[in-house]
């Protein structure tokens, strides 16, 4: 059975209502869906895993968007080499997600040559488009 890891930044609880709704939909799908808080994160939870799927960070205000707090920085330092996993990224902001995904990609840059999908939410549920995307990232 396929297994997902979702990794969310406890301080946001928009990420972490969208991190729950992907959850929820791929267990629905049949894969085995585990939904931790980036402070838990530890690489051993990375074995075995198919499917990684990471939120963005806290928004501490308008224009800072699109930078990390040490917290998420220390978690993406911890991480091993994602290649040959499929990893996604997601995050919950009305304005500003672009920045956010390309400066995430910056972080994530020698942990994972690709990103293979980037989810977004203005409120942290899942769209129609997003479980369409979703079905389109777990083949």
């Amino acid at each position: 059975m396929q297994k997902a890891l979702i990794i969310v930044n406890n301080k946001n609880s928009a990420n972490n209502k969208f991190g729950e709704s992907i959850a929820q939909f791929l267990l629905h799908r049949g894969l085995i869906a585990e939904l931790i808080p980036i402070n838990n994160f530890e690489p051993r939870k990375l074995e075995e895993v198919d499917y990684l799927l990471l939120s963005g960070w806290k928004n501490r205000a308008l224009f800072s968007i699109s930078q990390p707090d040490s917290e998420w920085i220390n978690f993406v330092n911890k991480l091993p080499n994602l290649d040959g996993m499929q990893t996604a990224i997601f995050n919950v902001s009305k304005l500003f997600s672009g920045r956010m995904f390309k400066r995430m990609k910056k972080y994530l840059n020698g942990k994972k040559d690709n990103i293979d999908f980037a989810f977004k939410s203005s409120d942290g549920s899942l769209s129609i488009s997003d479980k369409l995307t979703l079905n389109e990232f777990i083949g």
